[in-house]
């Protein structure tokens, strides 16, 4: 009983393992991106800001966005667009 049980798992693995030989799963993909920062301590004042990408075969994907900030105020904004097609 076990040698039968043993067969039949080694030739089920056998089977998998040429199934994905023969039709192997993947998919393009690329991605990327960057940001930058600004601060000082006089007259305080930071600002940033930053982007990336990100795409498959058949969807893309863009956003970035920024922001400053001093003492007394503050600002910033983003966006994006997404594409799939």
């Amino acid at each position: 009983m076990k040698s039968k049980l043993g067969k039949a798992v080694v030739t089920t693995l056998a089977a998998l393992a040429l199934t994905g030989i023969g039709a192997p799963a993947y998919a393009h993909v690329v991605a990327g991106g960057g940001g930058q920062l600004v601060a000082t301590a006089h007259e305080p004042f930071l600002a940033g800001g930053g982007g990336g990408f990100a795409g498959t075969d058949h969807i893309f994907t863009l956003a970035g966005g920024g922001g400053w900030a001093t003492s007394t105020a503050l600002g910033g904004g983003g966006g994006g667009v997404a594409a799939i097609g």
